[in-house]
């Protein structure tokens, strides 16, 4: 168990979600595995289908239609689980786009889903470390001890969330014990996973201070301040743009209305 490992001051709740496609701001979550670890008791895991009440795209899970129907909607779940992960810390696989759906499913219940605790992703530490993608992950620490699993490992069940939750899981629990210089709290390794200036306008760095002005920190326009008429256009793109934190997303709204981020 993961809190044999890591120093768990509060729970940690390892979750994946499967999607009708991938845009948070549309799509909806269709199926959801949550199991949260905590300091000194056993994990407790829930999994459910859930009814996204539009057609589903994305085929890639195997998920239909007709296998959702029946099923309650995230809003029913929404108040319940709210309780739980705002207590708790987070990992996954990819995570943020799992905790981008939570959010804007969460706004569409009607609950207010102020998270901000520290986030561990076994994507990161992998691709820091060797690769990509969860089954390459799960295959090259899922052993006991954090061991490769054998080439000829069953992965057929690659996409299910339930499956997925416990591939990162094994993931994480092997990579913790096969690289001993990675860190046991769960503020440390969220830093290592993600890695981002101590003046970061917010939690993913994508924007710096620069005295008391808020300024990009990726793409053509690192270092531009987003005052700068300049950046208009780029701000623009930005706002629309799919794959971006709602964190990151807002910011870029504000500014376009000319709210710039105040400094504290």
């Amino acid at each position: 168990m993961l809190n044999k490992i890591l120093q768990l001051e509060r729970p940690l709740a390892v979750l994946d979600c499967e999607t009708t496609g991938i845009n948070p701001k549309v799509d909806r979550i269709i199926q959801i595995t949550v199991k949260i670890h905590y300091p000194e008791k056993d994990p407790i895991k829930w999994s459910t289908l859930v009814n996204p009440e539009i057609p589903i795209l994305n085929k890639q899970h195997g998920i239909t239609d007709e296998m959702v129907q029946g099923f309650p909607s995230f809003k029913e779940h929404a108040e319940g689980l709210a309780k739980h992960l705002l207590a708790a810390d987070i990992d996954g696989y990819n995570v943020q786009f799992d905790i981008d759906f939570i959010t804007n499913e969460m706004t569409r219940a009607g609950i207010e889903f102020k998270w901000s605790n520290y986030i561990i992703d076994s994507l990161q530490i992998y691709k820091l470390k060797r690769g990509h993608t969860l089954s390459n992950c799960y295959l090259e620490f899922g052993g006991e001890d954090g061991e490769p699993l054998p080439k000829d490992t069953d992965l057929t069940k690659a996409h299910d969330a339930e499956f997925d939750v416990h591939m990162t899981e094994c993931a994480l629990r092997g990579q913790l014990l096969r690289y001993n210089n990675l860190p046991r709290t769960i503020p440390e390794l969220s830093e290592f996973c993600f890695p981002h200036p101590e003046n970061a306008v917010d939690k993913t760095g994508k924007f710096v201070w620069v005295g008391l002005d808020a300024a990009f920190n990726f793409g053509k326009w690192r270092g531009r301040l987003l005052k700068d008429p300049a950046c208009r256009s780029y701000l623009k793109w930005l706002s629309m743009a799919d794959g971006f934190p709602d964190e990151v997303t807002e910011i870029a709204e504000n500014a376009l209305k000319g709210k710039f981020p105040i400094r504290p």
